[in-house]
């Protein structure tokens, strides 16, 4: 039941970094990116440890969306 609830509440997040990813023009310094990967990582961590299987799972997605926002979108594309 918790781990359900976990997963749709972390599920919020996918749709909220995509336009990050998708849009070229995108800047998100790499500290702020950096800090969050940080987080997502401690949360994986405590998720699996409670021994939860999909939550831990959404939270992998969203760390991974974060490391491309990090890795692509740290410098601004200029127009």
């Amino acid at each position: 039941m918790w781990d359900v609830l976990l997963t749709l509440g972390n599920a919020v997040f996918v749709p909220s970094l995509i336009p990050a990813l998708l849009d070229s023009r995108a800047y998100i310094p790499r500290s702020t990116s950096g800090l969050a990967i940080v987080g997502v990582s401690i949360v994986l961590v405590a998720l699996v440890g409670q021994g939860l299987i999909l939550s831990p799972a959404m939270v992998a997605v969203v760390g991974v969306l974060w490391v491309f926002i990090f890795l692509f979108r740290a410098r601004a594309v200029a127009p």
